[in-house]
C-alpha cells in the first residue's frame, strides 16, 4: 500500500477524511482538507504530509492543545499534531510529529534567541515558515506495547523532508 497524504490548511474547523475518526491513516483517508481563510490577509498555509504505513492506525491528527491565544502569541498560524493512542487507556495519547506554520518574521526572531530550537525548519513558503517538532523520548516504559509500537511508527528528519509539500 502506498503512502496517505494529509492536506491541512491554516484555518481549520474540522479536519474531514480522516477515516471519519481523526486518524492520520486508513484506506478512506487519501487527505485532511482544511478551510482557508481570508487569502488577501494570510498567505496560504497549506501543506500536504505524506504519512507512513505504519500510520494506518493509532495516530491521530489534533489541533495544539495549548489553544490559538499562545499560538497568537508566538507568531503561530496553525499547529497540527500526529499523535499516537496508547493501547494502555490510561495514558494520554503522545504526540509523534508537530507542524507549525510560524509568521516568518516571528521564526527569524527565535532562530536569533539562541538556545534551545523550537523546532526544525523544513520548508519556507511566502510569509510562513514551517517547522517540525519531534518527541524528546519515548515517554513509555521500555519493552512495554506502547513503547515498541510507539518506537515502530517513529519518523526521521529524512523522511519527514521527503513527505512534506507546500501547497497552494
Amino acid at each position: 500500500m502506498g503512502r496517505k497524504w494529509l492536506r491541512v490548511g491554516v484555518m481549520c474547523a474540522v479536519l474531514a477524511a480522516c477515516a471519519g475518526d481523526g486518524r492520520a491513516g486508513g484506506a478512506d483517508s487519501a487527505s485532511a482538507n482544511a478551510e482557508q481563510g481570508d487569502s488577501d490577509s494570510i498567505p496560504s498555509l497549506s501543506w500536504r504530509f505524506s504519512a507512513p504505513e505504519s500510520w494506518d492506525d493509532r495516530v491521530v491528527i489534533a489541533e495544539d492543545p495549548d489553544g490559538a491565544v499562545r499560538l497568537e502569541q508566538e507568531g503561530i498560524h496553525s499547529a497540527r499534531l500526529f499523535n499516537y493512542l496508547p493501547y494502555d487507556t490510561t495514558v494520554v495519547p503522545q504526540t509523534l510529529l508537530g507542524v507549525y506554520a510560524y509568521d516568518s518574521t516571528a521564526w527569524a526572531r527565535l532562530e536569533r534567541e539562541g538556545g534551545p530550537p523550537q523546532g526544525v525548519l523544513i520548508r519556507r513558503g511566502p510569509g510562513v515558515a514551517y517547522v517540525v517538532g519531534f518527541p524528546q523520548s519515548n515517554p513509555f516504559r521500555p519493552g512495554s506495547r506502547d513503547s515498541v509500537e510507539f518506537d515502530r511508527r517513529g519518523v526521521t528528519m529524512e523522511f519527514v523532508r521527503s513527505a512534506f509539500r507546500v501547497v497552494r
